[in-house]
């Protein structure tokens, strides 16, 4: 209601309210987004699957591993030395971390561009999966 007197109560008077100008620091927060081409598209497409599907088969692998080495879990010796359950994983992080910085380059993805997001997306793949397959081959 206060809104439309106003809005009436300028009308009467012939007042124009100046335009509202976008403050300057506004336009420079604004990000202009560039529009992909097909073939830029495709290009991210392809290394989203490498990114996915190279941790996929490592935690695979490492699952596989894990149970023949270290076998059901319960006793978990190596070497004569009794192990625990995070210091198989924090390995098998710092393995696996280490491992896909040297596979990477091989099939065309630059790891120096990677940040520390893509490198827990890529480790969270490899931890799940080896936990699946370690616990589907102990069933």
């Amino acid at each position: 209601m206060a809104k439309q007197k106003k809005k009436a109560k300028s009308r009467e008077t012939g007042r124009k309210e100046p335009p509202q100008k976008p403050p300057e620091t506004q336009k420079e927060v604004k990000k202009v987004l560039k529009k992909k081409t097909p073939e830029e598209r495709r290009k991210a497409q392809i290394e989203g699957i490498k990114k996915t599907l190279v941790p996929s088969i490592l935690g695979i692998i490492s699952g596989i591993l894990c149970y023949y080495i270290l076998g059901t879990g319960t006793d978990m010796m190596l070497g004569g030395v009794r192990v625990e359950w995070h210091f198989i994983l924090l390995n098998l992080i710092l393995i696996t971390t280490i491992v896909q910085r040297f596979i990477y380059p091989l099939i065309g993805i630059d790891v120096l561009a990677f940040k520390g997001k893509d490198w827990f997306y890529v480790e969270f793949i490899v931890v799940d999966l080896w936990a699946v397959t370690w616990t589907i081959l102990l069933n």
